[in-house]
């Protein structure tokens, strides 16, 4: 790990998991429901926006519970990697 990503990583694990976990996610969650609106305009415009969300629910849940479970195991590697290097650095 280099001194740049160990820094960056320091300062976002002082957020904890939990807010770290919630922004993550929120922000794949809000990529993901833009970009499927703006590749899939000739559903929308047909059926409406209601109607397309209403016929997207099931993708939108089960994106949003796979990106907390992979931010959460990224968590879990970024952190062993950032624990590894702080105890070569002599840190922890």
């Amino acid at each position: 790990m280099n001194d740049k990503v160990f820094e960056i990583w320091q300062r976002k694990r002082e957020q904890g998991f939990l807010s770290w976990l919630f922004k993550s996610t929120l922000g794949a969650v809000a990529f993901y429901l833009v970009f499927s609106i703006v590749f899939q305009y000739s559903t929308v415009s047909e059926q409406g926006v209601p109607a397309f969300f209403q016929s997207q629910a099931s993708n939108f849940a089960l994106f949003t519970l796979l990106m907390l479970i992979g931010n959460g195991v990224l968590w879990l590697y970024r952190e062993a990697s950032f624990k590894k290097e702080a105890r070569r650095r002599n840190i922890l």
